[in-house]
């Protein structure tokens, strides 16, 4: 097979001149035919593909499933059954928004937008009390509350960063302020009234026994000790019996104490007669005359 190439300068719109190695020239003459066949071999294998799939007819698009209609949660839907002002003096009054929903038979969501103000209300209270001072016996302490509980719960064995802080208001209008903590398995929970004095500090008065015992500075055996083995540093001593009697010889015996506190009677000497008593038979006499 002889081998071709092509003289582009000489080779024209309607002819092309090939010349083979010994300088021989052929001339081919071009027809549409040819264009045709040079166009198509010159498209690239990945572009007459994407030719031919678009010359296709586009698929039409079949409609999706339509989705089964949900329930509706009637809770949604309900009224409520409570004034957005009493849904609001509930959760003041130490309600969860969880059982007010429950109470209205409505979701949470529902409750939500009346509940959170009221409760940044509830935790800046409680978060005020923390520096109040509480009251005892000798009126209000110099540390705040939260110094006093921290320092009891510390010689408890607790930590005060662990328990929750709370608040909200009694049947009389009361900010009451509630520390809750676990110790073991029991929930301790700890009150005080909050009592604010306008440009004073503020004081905390104990509720229940817990908080006494804990704002008390001479506090006792805690009540909310935690569970644990009692050691034999705990037993009780059994007191000294004190001594009745004192070591005697082998002829005395055990007397009553008051006996012994009595002065013992000395014992009458024997009297001796003399020799002339007993020449003249006189009778001894035991009591001689004093000279």
């Amino acid at each position: 097979m002889r081998e071709l190439r092509l003289i582009a300068e000489e080779s024209t719109a309607t002819s092309l001149v090939l010349r083979a190695e010994d300088n021989q020239d052929f001339f081919i003459e071009v027809t549409d035919e040819l264009r045709t066949l040079i166009t198509q071999e010159s498209v690239a294998p990945e572009q007459v593909k994407d030719h031919q799939e678009d010359s296709q007819p586009e698929a039409v698009d079949k409609p999706a499933p339509r989705p089964e209609p949900r329930e509706i949660d009637p809770r949604l839907s309900t009224p409520l059954k409570m004034r957005p002002r009493d849904i609001q003096d509930r959760i003041r009054a130490g309600k969860t928004i969880a059982e007010v929903a429950e109470e209205n038979g409505v979701t949470e969501a529902r409750i939500e937008p009346f509940a959170h103000p009221v409760l940044i209300e509830r935790a800046r209270i409680a978060d005020m009390a923390k520096r109040a001072h509480p009251v005892r016996s000798d009126g209000p302490a110099k540390l705040s509350l939260w110094e006093v509980l921290a320092t009891a719960f510390a010689a408890r064995g607790n930590d005060l960063t662990d328990s929750e802080w709370d608040a909200y208001k009694d049947a009389s209008g009361q900010w009451v302020v509630r520390v809750g903590w676990k110790v073991g398995h029991t929930d301790n929970v700890a009150e005080w009234s909050y009592h604010p004095q306008g440009m004073s500090s503020a004081t905390a008065v104990a509720r229940n026994a817990v908080a006494a015992e804990l704002t008390d500075p001479d506090f006792g055996q805690p009540a909310m000790r935690s569970l644990a083995t009692i050691t034999a540093e705990e037993e009780p001593e059994e007191p000294e019996v004190p001594e009745t009697h004192a070591e005697s010889s082998d002829e005395d015996f055990l007397q009553h104490p008051e006996a012994q506190a009595r002065p013992a009677k000395r014992r009458r000497k024997a009297v001796t007669p003399h020799w002339e008593d007993v020449l003249l038979g006189v009778r001894t006499n035991t009591k001689r005359p004093r000279n």
